[in-house]
This record gives C-alpha cells, structure tokens and sequence, in this order.
C-alpha cells in the first residue's frame, strides 16, 4: 500500500508523552472509534542495527498475547517513523496506579496487581 495508509485508519489526539527517538500518540480508529496508542519512533536517527533492532521488536510485541501485556494491534512504518499501534490504558502503568494509590493512603491488593 501506499505509505502512510496505515495512519490514515486513524484520527490523531493529544500526545500522551516523548522520549528521545519519539513519542506517544492517542488515536481514535476510524473503523471502530476505539481509542488506540500510537508510538511513533524516528528510526532515520537510528544507526542501521538499532533500526532493525527496533523492528524486530515490534514484530515480536505483536507477536505477544497474554493478559497481562498491553496489546500491540499493529506496526507500520509512516515516513521515517516506526508506529506501533497499541491498546489504550486510560489509567497508566501501574507505576502510576501504585502512585495513586500511596497518594490516597491506600494499597492494591495482589490480586489486583
């Protein structure tokens, strides 16, 4: 296909963060209005092994199916960009949980963990 048609499936929201080779995108699918995160990484900064590192990586979190793993939907490149499409945790990491959690004086059982 034609590139960056895999973008155009999706409504672009409010950076969520960034980091040094990229950052993270809210997104709303045009298909089934869900709320998706996009990571974008500047692969063209990359030296050649870091950027085939980088997608082998995806391919391997797309490969990844478990309960406990967000859920990687696709990956695509878009331009010089390395976009990984992944589920939408609208309450964090739990490193963010547990800091709200302490903040409130109160614990997350294991269970819940």
């Amino acid at each position: 296909g034609r590139l960056g048609a895999a973008m155009d499936r999706y409504v672009r929201g409010r950076v969520l963060g960034k980091g040094s080779f990229g950052s993270a995108v809210l997104v709303t699918s045009k298909a089934d209005g869900r709320q998706y995160v996009i990571k974008e990484i500047d692969v063209s900064r990359m030296p050649a092994a870091e950027r085939q590192a980088s997608q082998q990586e995806a391919q391997l979190l797309k490969a990844l199916k478990h309960p406990n793993i967000v859920q990687c939907i696709e990956c695509f490149m878009d331009k010089n960009k390395l976009c990984i499409a992944m589920d939408y945790c609208s309450e964090g990491d739990l490193y963010a949980i547990l800091r709200k959690q302490r903040d409130r004086g109160q614990q997350l059982s294991e269970e819940t963990i």
